[in-house]
């Protein structure tokens, strides 16, 4: 055994053990001797399948595809009988299948590799690998004739009712004889139409199929494992394999379209607002909305609005934002530093929308999925250099002008109730004193943990308590939970907190459509996971990809609705939503 061999037998047993024993969709590492490191980089990485050529040479056998290709010292034994028998006795070895894919004549060939393997017993009564004679096979009828470590990889689709599939180990077929599919976009139906006759053929007999020529692209992994092909062709296994292991996590399926909202459009655009609802989807970019769209049935309520901007999202301090700095500008009209609430760079209070409209004797509430305390919406009543100052939020919160607030932070309810009142929602009718309602110890359930429709039902009930008041409003809405999705490269997550939000905007619209005077402005504090809407199919099905698990610097989207909206369109800074919304009630 080689020194690298050597090194990399003991640096990587751990891992390898580590693996699963079976995963959802397999990969197949094609001409793996090919590689740097034989048998390990793609064993490693979790491949199940491992593909080595062999030319028999002057009774060697070769790790190469052709005599010429031929280098001295790379042997079978050497590069891969020795490391599977090292695992094997370390009883490390998880299962793979070894594709043995015979380049020299059939018989003569194999009777080496059967000879070779017999000498490592440790292989040859072993369940957890599988040797798979490949290429220059035996006739069918002679598979029998072979010990039962030996099976095969069988290549033919007319007599699979003749074989014994007792010694078949696969089923293989070139794809290019039925389809010329690159991997990008997707397969005509007349191409696909052929692969699928193929693979319900092998899949009758129960045993595993693998295309070989296939396209080496992500979007041919994805289509090839929803196919059904049971091994994944690959020169890329670390890449495929860490792809398909995220395959259905980046994958959602809608179960049931959700009902959108059309705006009357009724409303003067260039009127007055009397009261402003701002919704914020925290992390909704662009991706996000696109995906939760393609989910929908291509309809979302959001969309349906005309009056549309883009608002580039960078704090003072990094053109990537976060939610205190954005919610900041967004509350004060100034840039901040990452980190800061409701404060300059240099750390001083700033007015924000709600403290200047309270003075105005507006009604001011928010309605969060997030603690009351979060980011987004403590930006709007606090002041501290620091997000993380919980207990200075909420001294600010309780010393505050809010009317009310709907969300989640009950755990620290008893700071919080030295000014507001503890509530039920339903039981919340009147703004006499200002009002707590909780749903959730810190941030609400998500979803997908339960929350069930307490968003869009919060912001209808709330709407309805503000309407039977005198006094006009400033109302934020936040849907908090869209952010967690792309932390966490979830797009299950992003798309059911996406349809929540756009099912409390719809509420916001009908409100405004009824109302007449109210200013409805759509948006984000940043997009997050620097989504991708990779695929997907009209059945409401997803597929998604993240580019990392923070939040992006990319544009987010503004939409707006009613009197003052098209004030909102082209492209701005997120401290303009300050400005415009100041402006808009300002105006005669």
């Amino acid at each position: 055994m080689s020194l690298r061999h050597h090194l990399l037998f003991f640096l990587l047993p751990a891992l390898c053990v580590s693996l699963p024993a079976q995963e959802t969709y397999r990969v197949h590492s094609h001409n793996d001797y090919l590689r740097e490191v034989p048998f390990w980089q793609a064993y490693s990485a979790g491949a199940a399948s491992i593909e080595v050529d062999l030319v028999l040479r002057n009774d060697t056998l070769y790790t190469a595809h052709g005599h010429d290709d031929i280098t001295p010292g790379k042997t079978f034994a050497g590069e891969y009988l020795e490391t599977l028998d090292g695992l094997a006795t370390k009883g490390t070895l998880r299962p793979v299948q070894l594709l043995v894919d015979l380049k020299t004549d059939a018989y003569s060939t194999l009777d080496k590799v059967v000879a070779e393997i017999a000498a490592y017993p440790t292989l040859t009564d072993n369940d957890a690998v599988t040797f798979a004679i490949s290429g220059n096979r035996p006739r069918p009828d002679d598979y029998d004739n072979y010990p039962p470590f030996i099976r095969f990889d069988h290549q033919r689709l007319d007599d699979l009712d003749r074989v014994n599939l007792d010694r078949v180990a696969l089923i293989s077929q070139s794809f290019t004889p039925y389809s010329v599919w690159n991997g990008y976009g997707r397969m005509t139906a007349a191409d696909q139409a052929r692969v699928d006759s193929v693979l319900q053929r092998a899949a009758a007999t129960g045993k595993p199929f693998r295309f070989w020529a296939t396209p080496d692209t992500k979007t041919a992994w994805a289509r090839l494992a929803k196919l059904g092909v049971g091994y994944i062709n690959t020169d890329k296994p670390a890449t495929a394999r860490a792809f398909l292991d995220r395959l259905d996590t980046n994958t959602y399926t809608a179960d049931s379209a959700t009902t959108v909202y059309a705006p009357a459009y009724r409303i003067d655009p260039a009127g007055r607002p009397r009261n402003v609802i701002l919704l914020i989807g925290d992390g909704n970019g662009l991706a996000q909305l696109s995906a939760a769209r393609l989910a929908n049935g291509g309809q979302l309520t959001i969309t349906n609005l005309r009056d549309v901007g883009l608002m580039n999202t960078a704090s003072a301090d990094d053109p990537v934002t976060d939610s205190a700095a954005a919610g900041t500008a967004m509350a004060t009209g100034r840039k901040t530093n990452n980190r800061a609430i409701g404060v300059d760079t240099a750390g001083r209070p700033l007015p924000t929308l709600i403290e200047i409209l309270a003075e105005r004797d507006f009604r001011t509430g928010i309605v969060t999925t997030d603690a009351i305390y979060g980011a987004t919406p403590s930006a709007f009543y606090a002041h501290t250099p620091e997000r993380d100052d919980t207990d200075g939020i909420v001294d600010d919160l309780v010393g505050s002008g809010l009317s009310f607030f709907v969300a989640g932070g009950k755990s620290r309810d008893q700071m919080i109730d030295a000014r507001f009142t503890t509530t039920q929602l339903e039981e919340f009718r009147d703004l006499t004193t200002p009002r707590a309602v909780y749903h959730g110890a810190e941030k609400m359930p998500t979803i997908l943990a339960g929350r069930g429709d307490f968003l869009p039902r919060g912001v209808g009930h709330v709407l309805s308590v503000l309407e039977d008041d005198e006094r006009p409003f400033f109302l934020l809405v936040e849907g908090a939970q869209i952010d967690n999705g792309g932390h966490a490269n979830d797009i299950t997550t992003v798309v059911t907190e996406m349809l929540d939000f756009d099912r409390a905007v719809a509420t916001a619209l009908r409100f405004a459509d009824r109302d007449g005077e109210t200013l409805v402005i759509v948006t984000a504090d940043h997009e997050t996971g620097g989504l991708g809407v990779a695929g997907g199919d009209h059945d409401g099905t997803v597929r998604a990809e993240f580019l990392s698990v923070d939040h992006s610097g990319i544009l987010v989207p503004v939409f707006a609705y009613g009197p003052g909206a098209g004030a909102f369109r082209g492209v701005f800074e997120n401290t303009e939503i300050h400005a415009k919304i100041l402006a808009a009630l300002s105006r005669p």
